[in-house]
């Protein structure tokens, strides 16, 4: 079996991390192609942690896990913070498979996203 996690940064806002859940919830709802298993985390100002969300499917028995970060931008969490977690992670169940795949802003075509987006919403 195989995961993917999104991971988004989290908020004060409480709304907002709800607002990303109900997003994971309708990504997990497609059925995305080749995961079985879909959760969310936060990489801060909100739970759950990439690491607590790790254990919990390792704990599940699945060991092939892919995080999508969503994010638009190469910032500093996507550069440097995120693949400093899956280091440790990796030191830590040195048994499983964890990838990190390109953040969302770097999804081939998202010009094309943005632009019918904007034709349904002007």
């Amino acid at each position: 079996m195989k995961a993917l996690i999104m991971i988004a940064h989290g908020s004060r806002r409480e709304e907002a991390n709800r607002e990303f859940a109900l997003t994971v919830q309708k990504v997990r709802a497609v059925k995305p192609y080749k995961y079985d298993v879909v959760e969310y985390c936060f990489l801060e100002m909100a739970t759950p942690s990439l690491p607590d969300t790790i254990k919990k499917i390792i704990d599940d028995g699945i060991t092939d896990i892919s995080i999508l970060p969503y994010f638009l931008n190469s910032g500093n969490h996507v550069l440097i913070d995120i693949p400093a977690m899956v280091k440790q992670l990796f030191r830590d169940y040195p048994t499983c498979n964890i990838e990190i795949l390109p953040y969302f802003g770097a999804f081939e075509k998202i010009e094309e996203f943005i632009s019918k987006h904007l034709q349904a919403n002007t």
